[in-house]
């Protein structure tokens, strides 16, 4: 009897499991359309995340290479006008130079010419007095001042520079000499004078000293110079 009801139940058992299987299936179909569905809204939304990423990170870069281009423009600009200051300023300092040294070159051609104004009229000068010394007859020429020198230093020389003093004044050539060697020759004559005059009067004062009046004019005479 249990055969027959077991026999009798297959059918329905078989239609059971049929059934039960076909649900799982749908389920199971379910499942994997929605793990699919699933997988693919992940794969879509990762893909827009992974674009949005990456759109983010090419805005970042295209900003900081646009940051970058601008503060390299600005560089470049600030570089160019300190570039253009220093060759300004260069050039402010040249040009500056140059006009010291102009000025310094004027005042030196000035000095120059106002030394050679100088030189030229002493030249011409001394070229004038020349003229003027050979227009003069030999008589009446000057005569220096180291021909005065020695011919004072002779009349100082005692007995020899009395006798040349006396030559000059009366036989020299030159006009101005001769005046010059009869000045000296008067400061001999009223030498020689004053010295008499002592003499004599000594004489009179004192008559035990005539013995040596001879000497004593001697020692006078020799000392007289016109030093």
């Amino acid at each position: 009897m249990a055969d027959d009801l077991e026999k009798k139940m297959e059918p329905e058992i078989s239609e059971a499991a049929d059934k039960a299987e076909e649900i799982i299936k749908e389920e199971v179909s379910a499942v994997e359309e929605k793990a699919a569905e699933a997988v693919k809204e992940t794969a879509e939304a990762t893909a827009e995340t992974v674009a949005a990423a990456a759109t983010a990170v090419t805005a970042a870069a295209t900003k900081e290479a646009e940051a970058a281009a601008k503060a390299a423009k600005k560089a470049e600009e600030q570089a160019a006008k300190e570039a253009k200051k220093a060759e300004e300023q260069a050039a402010k300092e040249a040009a500056k130079k140059q006009a010291q040294a102009e000025k310094e070159a004027e005042k030196a051609r000035i000095a120059k010419e106002k030394a050679d104004a100088k030189i030229e009229k002493k030249r011409q000068k001394k070229e004038a007095e020349q003229a003027l010394v050979d227009a003069c007859p030999p008589q009446y020429r000057p005569v220096s001042t180291s021909k005065y020198f020695w011919l004072a230093f002779l009349s100082c020389i005692p007995v020899i520079g009395f006798i040349a003093t006396l030559i000059l004044s009366i036989a020299g050539r030159n006009r101005n000499v001769k005046n010059f060697e009869r000045a000296i020759l008067a400061y001999y004559l009223i030498a020689i004078i004053v010295i008499l005059i002592a003499l004599i009067v000594i004489r009179l004062a004192f008559p035990a000293a005539i013995p040596n009046t001879i000497s004593a004019f001697r020692t006078i005479l020799s000392s007289v110079s016109f030093s």
